[in-house]
């Protein structure tokens, strides 16, 4: 059984070999006709490297940007009108983290397409803000956030619920009467 396993063995090594330098006569014989490796050593590219100033200038160009940004999305109106003002596929790049959970439902969810395009196109910021406060007819042609302690427009234009839950509970404030 030993001498079969030395001799299986033996074959084993004997395969490797002959495949091993087949493998070599085959490189050498493809390098000697010019489609191998190359023997040289190719010397090394010279790189460009930018100069120092022009890094600087790259620099201050972003320090710019950014503080360009910082200032265009500092309070929560620019915040909303630059979210207004974008592609939807932009959008998401855009944080939001002055608005509240219902404004960002307002803007994300509520808002169609051209009431948007009137968003972004308004220039007081003064008027974003009073809509995202939930003040009626801040902005023209765009609806303000839903909100229950918004101020409300006062006259015909009410909903006819409000005016019924004022006219049921106006005397709610009044001390109930004792019959005797």
């Amino acid at each position: 059984m030993r001498f079969l396993m030395a001799l299986i063995m033996a074959i084993a090594n004997l395969g490797k070999g002959i495949w091993n330098s087949a493998e070599w006569c085959w490189r050498t014989g493809w390098g000697l006709l010019g489609f191998g490796p190359s023997p040289t050593v190719m010397p090394p590219k010279q790189v460009d490297l930018p100069d120092t100033d022009e890094i600087e200038i790259v620099r201050d160009m972003a320090r710019g940007q950014q503080r360009a940004v910082d200032a265009m999305l500092s309070t929560p109106a620019r915040c909303v009108q630059a979210w207004a003002a974008a592609l939807p596929e932009q959008r998401d790049t855009i944080p939001l983290r002055g608005l509240t959970d219902d404004q960002i439902d307002w803007l994300e969810v509520r808002l169609t397409d051209e009431e948007l395009k009137l968003l972004a196109a308004e220039k007081s910021e003064h008027k974003v803000n009073a809509a995202l406060a939930g003040i009626e007819d801040a902005i023209l042609g765009v609806p303000s956030v839903p909100s229950p302690t918004a101020k409300r427009k006062s006259g015909p234009n009410i909903d006819i619920s409000d005016r019924i839950h004022r006219f049921r509970f106006a005397d709610a404030e009044h001390q109930p009467r004792q019959l005797h």
